[in-house]
């Protein structure tokens, strides 16, 4: 994709904390499989990095560290690697600064193709899918290419012709449906399943289309994070339609959704205060999974 940055309109800083309480029981079994990607953050290049005015993303002395300088309620986020679908995603999260708040985590099947090789079994798709109108044209009709020249420029003429009759009458008639257009949600950088937590000791589970970010399991409160300048591992799966949110070992929440059934692991953080936050990942781990 030809954005390597992003900012999602947030959630995560407004509703009042809801109570903490015991998950239910797991609605789906799942089985972790083999390490499909390791990231020690011991190198740069080896994950999506880069600096603007309000934020850094950076592989240092490390760790993969997200710096917003000036909070506003927007998330930045980082994504590399391949296409996943049926996945667990692990990472270790450190608050380096004092505020909480703030909101921070993973995320799993997110949209685009940061960091994949133009020779991948994608480009192939992409490939595949930009021949195929022409292919389609081509079979629709056999015969054009014996067909009579002076025949096929007529049809030619009078097709066009009709074609800009008919786009002047619908313009005409919705003059603003081009403009209408371009505000509606799309799907584009930072569409996926996001699992954050917050200094202040909550978590939550949403998934972002578009710039819109929807709670899937709204802000919960829980012992479980550890708040303020601390670690937290977090775990998300990310199973056919299953997803689970495990903090520190425990897990504490699960949701049923089929927005997005596969894509990239991203890294994310974001705040509220003027003073900003900084977040340290490390030790990003993405499993093969399934159901039994």
């Amino acid at each position: 994709m030809s954005m390597m940055w992003g900012r999602i309109a947030a959630l995560v800083m407004a509703g009042v904390l809801l109570a903490a309480c015991q998950p239910a029981a797991p609605l789906r079994t799942v089985t972790q499989g083999d390490v499909a990607a390791e990231y020690s953050f011991s190198e740069s290049g080896t994950f999506e990095e880069g600096g603007y005015d309000d934020a850094t993303l950076r592989v240092r002395d490390g760790v993969y560290r997200i710096d917003v300088r000036q909070g506003n309620g927007e998330l930045w986020w980082g994504q590399w690697g391949d296409t996943y679908g049926d996945s667990i995603v692990q990472v270790e999260a450190t608050q380096t600064t004092e505020r909480n708040e703030n909101a921070y985590g993973v995320m799993c099947r997110v949209r685009g193709t940061v960091g994949q090789s133009l020779d991948d079994a994608n480009a192939e798709d992409i490939a595949t899918a930009e021949a195929a109108p022409s292919d389609e044209a081509v079979t629709a009709s056999p015969e054009a290419a014996t067909a009579d020249p002076e025949a096929a420029d007529a049809t030619a003429e009078a097709t066009e012709s009709a074609t800009e009759e008919a786009t002047e009458e619908a313009t005409a008639e919705t003059p603003d449906a081009a403009s209408d257009a371009t505000e509606e949600p799309t799907f584009g950088g930072g569409d996926g399943y996001l699992f954050l937590v917050q200094g202040t000791g909550a978590y939550g589970i949403f998934v972002a289309r578009g710039r819109a970010l929807t709670p899937l399991v709204d802000w919960t409160t829980s012992a479980v994070v550890n708040q303020g300048r601390e670690r937290n591992t977090l775990r998300a799966t990310c199973v056919g339609d299953y997803l689970a949110f495990s903090i520190n070992g425990q897990q504490v929440a699960q949701v049923i959704d089929a927005t997005y059934r596969e894509g990239q692991v991203g890294l994310v953080a974001s705040a509220a205060n003027r003073l900003g936050v900084t977040i340290e990942f490390d030790n990003l781990t993405v499993f093969a999974a399934g159901t039994p």
